[in-house]
């Protein structure tokens, strides 16, 4: 078997695990923002924020580090 021929082999084994990478990556990132927006949303709340307007804001924030917004302002993904 010459160099060539075992690429798509070595593909095929190492695709799944990058995926699997990935994957935890993007679940951690999200779990972190989670945390974040309402951490944030406590503590306007806390500073004497309205509830109603501290929501608008926090949902202002989450917006903001949305990945799907990000790779659109990025000109990655198309727009829907």
């Amino acid at each position: 078997m010459s160099e060539g021929d075992r690429l798509p082999l070595v593909f095929a084994v190492q695709a799944p695990a990058f995926a699997l990478r990935m994957g935890m990556g993007f679940l951690r990132f999200l779990e972190k923002r989670r945390a974040g927006v309402s951490a944030f949303r406590t503590a306007l709340v806390a500073g004497g924020i309205a509830p109603e307007l501290a929501e608008r804001l926090a949902r202002s924030y989450r917006n903001a580090g949305s990945i799907a917004r990000i790779l659109r302002n990025a000109g990655v993904a198309g727009r829907r």
